[in-house]
C-alpha cells in the first residue's frame, strides 16, 4: 500500500511542476515569435531605405519632375510587407557630402549631392503574454545616404 501511495504522490508533484513551468514555457516561447518578428520588421525598414536611397542616387525622374514622388514609391515597394498605415518616409539632402547641418527636407538633390532616405515603422506588439509588458507602438528606424551620380554636370 505504500507503494501506491508513492506513485500518487510523484504524479501529483509532475502536475504542480507542469502547472508551474508551463506558463513561463509559453511565455519565452512568445517573445521569442515577438522579437523575431520585429527583428523582421526592422531588417524590412532598414532594406527599403537602401533601396530608396539606391534609387536616388540615380537622378531618375529628375527631368520629370517626379522624382521625389518616384523615389517614394521605390522605398514603399520595399515595405509591402508591413502595416502601410504605420509608416512614415522622409527624403532629405545636403549640398555637400559631409552632411552639416540638417540638410533640405523634401529634396531628393542635384547631382553630386548627397541624398538621404530615412524610413520610421511604429511597430505594434502582437503576441499574448508580451504585449502588455511593451509600449503600444516601437518606432522602428531605417535610412541610407548615397551621394547622388552626376546624371548633369556637378555644380
Amino acid at each position: 500500500m505504500q507503494k501506491d501511495r508513492n506513485n500518487g504522490r510523484r504524479a501529483g508533484l509532475a502536475a504542480v511542476e507542469t502547472a508551474l513551468i508551463l506558463p513561463v514555457m509559453f511565455m519565452l516561447i512568445m517573445a521569442v515569435i515577438e522579437s523575431g518578428n520585429a527583428v523582421y520588421a526592422w531588417a524590412t525598414v532598414q532594406k527599403a531605405a537602401q533601396i530608396g536611397a539606391r534609387f536616388a542616387a540615380t537622378g531618375r525622374g529628375a527631368d520629370a519632375g517626379t522624382r521625389l514622388q518616384d523615389i517614394i514609391q521605390a522605398t514603399e515597394a520595399g515595405l509591402t510587407t508591413l502595416k502601410q498605415s504605420n509608416i512614415a518616409i522622409t527624403v532629405r539632402s545636403w549640398p555637400d557630402v559631409r552632411a552639416s547641418g540638417d540638410g533640405i527636407d523634401n529634396d531628393p538633390g542635384a547631382p553630386c549631392q548627397l541624398a538621404e532616405v530615412a524610413v520610421v515603422y511604429n511597430y505594434e506588439p502582437f503576441t499574448p503574454l508580451v504585449s502588455p509588458l511593451l509600449p503600444d507602438t516601437i518606432p522602428l528606424r531605417g535610412f541610407d545616404r548615397k551621394v547622388n551620380e552626376p546624371w548633369k554636370p556637378c555644380d
